[in-house]
């Protein structure tokens, strides 16, 4: 124990170099659709009319998720510009924050080594990597449920933290609603026993009421059905029904939560964990009970469980030092899957866009996975080189990733397409309309649609007949006019391989991979 704990410095340079790692390449790749390029497009949107209120896709009202993380990457545009990195970054933060939280909370509880293995832990974990270079608002609301949890935590055993898990929870509920409510009362309740009545502190309940009011009465000033929709649509539809198209079998988050935690969630499969320690109880509450909601949920997404990511490596911190056997295991799944990453090449077929950058993805993956295993497995009595030879392959993913996510952005992202249109002509989307589009182009679009699907917006497409005719969003009846008004240099988006406009006289201006460009004008395309 005492040469572990001598260890601790080795341990600190190692989370430098995982956080490093973690930032490398934040922009290296394009915004990927729908999710990253509408959600990015958003936060521009936001900067340029300098509206923190109201959350604007293509110049429409997009209420589909609250404020933070459009407010949070509007404003590093503010500062950096409409850039990649600066939408990525927000997530990033987050990311970190939530490690930085994991950190304090062992140290709390356990110790300086623990808070260290928390840390790394917590970042190095392939589902937090993922959505820490993601535009998406997930790692946000981890952020503040991890918050959460760790209040009501101290306020069962200790008497105190409930105001503060009640301020993270309402920043959670206008970071992605209700849900920032939900969980973590689902967990800390049935921990709290007879003492439940710490959890609901008048200073907390008032802060909690205080963080959300103003944006939730400035949004229902500007739009009176705002709650109706939040709380009818978003959150009871997408629970209790399968209305927004995001439902999975009950045993749905199994491998999301098996992998998405490799190699911590092999370590704690091997160890048996003592359920007499309340710190432990808690943290196995954490998971268990999140899991089963998402699990009973008529919406399911891999990211929904990122909150247990947190709770996955505290409990890695908590038993490492006697976590041997979990060590091997762990240690043998990632020989196997290295072997499996570098020899896929040889068996897999890819499209030609992704194929060089997949099988280089694969090789260097599953090398550093084979390495990290190997180490892992040699030295597994030596805990602090075993921890950090299994952490290996995912501190390294964001590297090893990069040629991959280039080559999946050539095929999920506008970006090459939109440097093909010049920056003085309207662009018409006939039925074609992405986030990415908009926000490459730096100016609104023109979308010709029958029901407004194209915005991947509930909100949008529910009220469509009150949107239509706006400025950017005609009904098909109004593409006639367009077409006929050869005086205005017009560039049309339609999808791939759609000659309509072909048939009526349009020029072919640029081909992509989901959708090619029409002009009926003397337009000539960027290079």
């Amino acid at each position: 124990m005492r040469v572990f704990y001598a260890s601790v410095r080795v341990l600190k340079l190692w989370s430098f170099v995982a956080v490093i790692a973690l930032s490398m390449h934040l922009g290296g790749f394009p915004l990927l659709d729908p999710d990253e390029g509408r959600n990015a497009e958003v936060g521009r949107e936001m900067a340029l009319t300098n509206d923190y209120v109201m959350p604007r896709l293509d110049g429409l009202p997009y209420l589909d998720k609250p404020i933070v993380y459009f407010a949070a990457e509007a404003a590093a545009m503010e500062v950096l510009g409409p850039t990649e990195t600066a939408a990525r970054l927000p997530a990033l933060l987050f990311t970190l924050a939530t490690a930085a939280a994991a950190w304090w909370f062992a140290r709390r509880l356990w110790g300086e080594a623990e808070a260290w293995l928390a840390f790394v832990a917590a970042l190095a974990s392939p589902l937090s990597v993922a959505f820490s270079r993601t535009v998406i608002f997930d790692s946000a609301l981890s952020f503040f449920i991890t918050v959460a949890l760790m209040g009501f935590y101290l306020a069962v055993e200790e008497g105190h933290g409930a105001v503060v898990a009640w301020v993270a929870i309402g920043f959670g509920v206008i970071t992605k609603g209700p849900v920032a409510i939900a969980l973590p009362l689902l967990v800390a309740i049935p921990f709290a026993g007879r003492k439940i009545g710490r959890l609901f502190p008048i200073a907390g309940l008032a802060l909690f009421a205080a963080v959300i009011a103003p944006w939730v009465w400035a949004i229902s000033r500007a739009v009176p059905d705002f709650l109706n929709y939040v709380l009818v649509v978003e959150t009871t539809q997408r629970l209790t029904t399968g209305a927004l198209k995001r439902t999975g079998p009950p045993w749905y988050f199994i491998p999301y939560l098996l992998g998405g935690a490799l190699p911590w969630s092999f370590v704690l499969l091997g160890q048996k964990l003592d359920r007499r320690d309340r710190s432990i109880l808690y943290l196995l509450l954490w998971i268990a009970i999140p899991f089963l909601f998402f699990s009973i949920s008529q919406s399911k997404r891999p990211q929904y469980i990122l909150p247990l990511m947190p709770a996955v490596a505290l409990l890695v911190a908590r038993i490492w030092c006697d976590a041997k056997r979990g060590t091997r295991i762990a240690a043998a799944v990632l020989i196997v899957f290295g072997a499996a990453c570098i020899a896929a090449p040889h068996f897999v077929h890819l499209r030609n866009e992704f194929a060089v950058g997949g099988f280089a993805t694969a090789i260097s993956f599953g090398i550093c996975a084979l390495l990290g295993g190997i180490v892992a497995f040699a030295f597994v009595k030596r805990r602090w080189v075993a921890f950090i030879a299994l952490s290996l392959p995912i501190v390294a993913g964001p590297l090893c990733a990069n040629p991959l996510m280039n080559g999946l952005g050539l095929r999920r992202s506008t970006k090459e397409l939109m440097a093909r249109i010049p920056p003085d002509v309207e662009v018409v989307g006939v039925e074609a309309f992405t986030g990415s589009m908009a926000f490459y182009l730096r100016r609104p679009i023109v979308v010709v649609t029958p029901d407004g699907e194209e915005f991947t917006s509930n909100y949008i497409i529910r009220h469509y007949s009150k949107f239509a005719g706006s400025p950017t969003l005609r009904r098909p009846s109004s593409l006639d006019a367009l077409l006929a008004d050869r005086a205005t240099p017009r560039v049309y988006i339609v999808r791939a391989r759609d000659v309509t406009l072909a048939g009526r006289g349009a020029r072919l201006l640029a081909e992509g991979a989901h959708y090619d460009l029409y002009t009926m004008s003397e337009v000539t395309g960027n290079r």
